[in-house]
């Protein structure tokens, strides 16, 4: 009997394909708002700076008089980038996630459709026999049940690709490179101008010196693998994000980035993206530099650390 639900669920599901299980995507509209927002913030830092911003994809954001890049930031969440596979693959340090890419499909279409067919089982075996028995269904039954799928398949390979990744950062200086690649496209850019609307909540840009920037994150940041989700009907599987964690207190570890393989819309399938929380990063830069007082370059920006001196302050 439920076999025939399950037939009717995946029905429905074919009708718009992109409806089934997107949590945690934002909405185009809200891509849009969040890319107004940041070009809004880069204008505010460029006129304080009596710089100019750059437009383009790369990390420089705004130039001073002087030709200094920087890479301006603000918000609860950085996307510190979302690149293809084409761009991975051309990096240097960034390519140890070509794998987490390849653990998918390059056939996006049998992707979803096997996508459907997982969720849509999951669906209808809880909706036939009830959330206790749906909890106890394993990922081995699951499989065995679902025969050949795709989606369960590149879940099962990114698990494995995910820790080889974490080894690999495990070791400080290819991390210290990792970051510097993925923030400032290795010494593209000089320094990082944060809008402090999460930590202090001053709404001042803070500015830190790229190399000790990255000294700090690198010493405090280690990396993990992210533990199974928990959504009853679908395919949870550890190890579908590599984590950047730091020690926040002697009996708590926070999450500082997250980076994981995109695949809920078509025209961003296979995509890496690689986000980073601004409190605590603000936290951890601000921290490191509190030896040294800061200075205000001019109304609106403070200037910190070993950034002071590179200035000219």
């Amino acid at each position: 009997m439920w076999h025939g639900r399950l037939f009717r669920l995946m029905t429905i599901c074919k009708v718009n394909i992109m409806v089934i299980n997107r949590r945690r995507a934002p909405t185009r509209e809200i891509s849009r708002e969040k890319k107004l927002s940041g070009h809004l913030r880069e204008g505010d830092y460029a006129t304080l700076i009596d710089g100019e911003t750059i437009s383009g994809t790369q990390k420089g954001d705004v130039k001073d008089k002087k030709g200094n890049l920087y890479s301006v930031k603000s918000g609860k969440k950085w996307q510190v980038f979302l690149y293809g596979h084409k761009r991975i693959s051309n990096s240097q340090y960034l390519k140890v996630l070509q794998p987490c890419i390849e653990a998918f499909t390059e056939d996006v279409n049998q992707y979803f459709e096997d996508r459907i067919k997982c969720i849509a089982y999951k669906e209808a075996y809880l909706a036939e026999h009830g959330r206790i028995k749906a909890k106890l269904l394993s990922n081995e039954e699951l499989s065995n049940a679902l025969g050949p799928n795709v989606y369960v398949e590149s879940k099962n390979r990114l698990a494995l690709t995910t820790l080889n990744v974490s080894n690999a950062l495990q070791d400080k200086v290819f991390l210290h490179n990792f970051l510097d690649e993925a923030l400032f496209n290795k010494k593209e850019v000089q320094f990082l101008a944060v809008k402090d609307s999460t930590f202090k909540k001053d709404e001042l840009f803070k500015v830190f010196a790229r190399e000790e920037a990255l000294k700090i994150l690198t010493n405090k940041l280690f990396p993990e693998t992210s533990g199974a989700g928990r959504v009853l009907v679908d395919f949870n599987v550890p190890g579908q994000k590599t984590l950047l964690r730091y020690k926040k207190t002697d009996f708590k570890n926070k999450n500082i980035v997250e980076i994981e393989i995109r695949n809920d819309r078509d025209e961003k399938y296979r995509h890496v993206r690689f986000n980073m929380l601004s409190k605590d990063a603000l936290s951890l830069l601000l921290e490191g530099t509190q030896t040294t007082p800061f200075k205000e370059l001019c109304n609106g920006v403070l200037v910190y650390g070993e950034a002071i001196e590179l200035m000219g302050l």
